[in-house]
């Protein structure tokens, strides 16, 4: 009898474990509801082809918000990220059509110019003590007025065959290429947040910056990298949808950043910094796009679009706020007890 007491006091304190994350759950419950609500407002909405062009759209948003989750857990931001995708758009069409470069080369050469972006996003933070916020917002002007000035305010179409396909072919006739790439690059660096030395680090900077400073940490040195992470995921998002667009677009990713931050906010990326899952951020991704395309499948206004994404946006940094008190609460209460 006592042993059966024991063992019932030993699974109630254990309690019962689910086999994702409750904010996991929270966000699949989520775009289950999305997609009901949706689907009520517009049959098609609940459709293979529309599933495949929210998964095809998503991959914009996932790549940026790869790079943003980092970054964030640093405790940074970056508001250039859809400047910087629309720059690289119209460099590789600009390339393709005044240079005989092949469009790899290009799309490297935008890869390395996305680099410098960060790296100068970096410095301001982490040399000038710039805040994240107003030196990314100069970031966002200058890396937009290049777009711009490069194809003076016009398109460029693109017909390079190669690059086309890039952004339209498909794996097994069913798959695109964009999906099968996220989708490995999610894999990749969600080992690389949980299982490597640099994720640990980037854990440990946005818990607590003083404490990773004395643990030797290079916290300034990890901060420029992830803001490079961040504008190079951003420039591949940029390249893909020229692709699929098939030309480079000066005005093209306005909402970038916005939808990315909204994804990583959703998914549990405490913008405070330290908490984050590339897993959860996954689910966020695919949630903010549904949403999205829901909204436009539903003929709702653009203007009120705007709305519904600032009162997700707006929701999602409240959902953060109450993660964050409880966190304190709970550190707070575990201090208490071992005073």
């Amino acid at each position: 009898m006592a042993n059966n007491t024991a063992q019932g006091k030993t699974l109630e304190k254990k309690g019962f474990k689910l086999p994702i994350s409750g904010n996991a759950l929270v966000l699949l419950i989520a775009l289950v509801l999305v997609t009901a609500i949706f689907s009520a407002l517009n049959p098609n909405y609940f459709t293979y082809g529309n599933f495949i062009n929210i998964l095809v759209s998503s991959t914009l948003i996932g790549l940026t918000a790869i790079g943003m989750t980092f970054l964030i857990m640093t405790g940074g931001s970056d508001l250039s990220a859809g400047s910087v995708a629309a720059f690289g758009g119209v460099f590789i069409a600009w390339g393709l059509k005044n240079t005989s470069m092949n469009w790899v080369l290009l799309a490297l050469i935008v890869l390395a110019a996305s680099s410098v972006a960060g790296i100068i996003n970096g410095l301001m933070v982490t040399r000038l003590n710039i805040v994240p916020f107003i030196a990314t917002l100069v970031s966002q002007s200058l890396w937009r007025g290049c777009a711009y000035l490069l194809c003076d305010g016009r398109p460029i179409a693109i017909s390079d065959a190669g690059l086309k396909s890039l952004g339209n072919g498909m794996v097994f006739g069913s798959v695109p290429y964009p999906v099968i790439m996220t989708i490995l690059l999610f894999a990749v660096f969600a080992f690389v947040l949980s299982s490597t030395k640099f994720g640990r680090s980037i854990f440990a900077i946005g818990g607590n910056a003083e404490a990773a400073r004395l643990a030797g940490i290079n916290s300034n040195r990890i901060k420029i990298i992830c803001y490079v992470m961040t504008s190079v995921f951003a420039a591949m998002a940029g390249i893909i949808l020229a692709s699929r667009m098939f030309s480079g677009q000066p005005a093209a990713s306005p909402n970038l950043h916005f939808d990315a931050i909204t994804a990583c906010n959703l998914a549990g990326v405490s913008m405070v910094g330290g908490v984050g899952s590339i897993p959860s951020v996954a689910l966020g991704v695919i949630l903010v796009q549904a949403f999205n395309s829901g909204l436009n499948m539903a003929g709702v206004s653009q203007y009120w679009q705007y709305v519904a994404r600032a009162a997700l946006l707006f929701g999602s940094l409240a959902i953060d706020f109450y993660r964050q008190r409880n966190r304190q609460k709970k550190l707070l209460a575990d201090s208490m007890k071992n005073l």
